[in-house]
């Protein structure tokens, strides 16, 4: 995967996600709770987020988790969230679990029904993703693009599992010089691991004539609260 070769540029470029976990962040103090007993984070990374929430939150315990290894100094669960109900992790309770801009690349109905039964019965599930108009210049011009979601989808997926559901969209548009620079700026936050299209000239020009050298990026958030039964 790209991520690992990107892994001393990303901090720099993925602005939006950088803005996504901070909101992540703003919602949970909106809920005025400080501290939780267990915390699961998956698509960890470099603990990017992680450091963010440790300035606001306390906790007995924080679990993260990455399918890649980053080689980074902190203890990391590395597997494939996909296979998260087979894992022993589906076995314990958290009254926290959150993720910064991975769900994109998650089977949701594989990691769903295991992420509410880890869910004990006060917790909060809070996530961020991307939605269906995501980096929509380049699935138009390259045809790649991830299976996203829009929040009407989104609510009917969650609602199967959670019933007090919360989800807000937002639109992020980076402009860039040239057309280069777009596909550089992906290739540094890792997200061409999308797939490889050769960039030449006539293509660079189509790009920067269409989309005058713009790339939309469409962040959602998402926000469970278990059901007390």
């Amino acid at each position: 995967m790209n991520f690992l070769k990107a892994k001393n540029t990303y901090k720099k470029e993925a602005k939006v996600q950088e803005f996504m976990a901070n909101e992540l962040c703003l919602e949970l103090l909106n809920l005025k709770r400080k501290h939780f007993r267990k915390v699961f984070e998956f698509g960890c990374a470099r603990a990017e987020l992680s450091q963010k929430l440790e300035k606001i939150i306390s906790f007995d315990k924080y679990i993260k988790n990455d399918i890649l290894d980053y080689g980074v100094d902190f203890e990391v669960e590395i597997f494939d969230m996909n296979q998260i109900a087979s894992h022993s992790l589906s076995e314990q309770k958290f009254d926290l679990i959150i993720s910064n801009a991975t769900l994109q690349w998650l089977d949701l109905k594989l990691i769903l029904p295991t992420l509410d039964k880890m869910l004990d019965e006060k917790g909060i599930l809070l996530l961020s993703t991307f939605g269906k108009k995501n980096l929509e210049q380049i699935s138009q011009s390259t045809g790649f693009s991830l299976k996203y979601y829009g929040v009407l989808e989104l609510e009917q997926i969650f609602k199967k599992y959670f019933i007090n559901v919360e989800i807000k969209e937002e639109f992020k548009t980076l402009e860039f010089k040239t057309p280069l620079e777009v596909f550089k700026h992906l290739k540094l936050s890792g997200v061409n691991s999308l797939g490889y299209h050769f960039l030449g000239k006539k293509f660079l020009k189509e790009f920067e004539q269409k989309f005058h050298n713009c790339l939309t990026y469409h962040p959602i958030f998402i926000l469970c609260k278990k059901d007390i039964k």
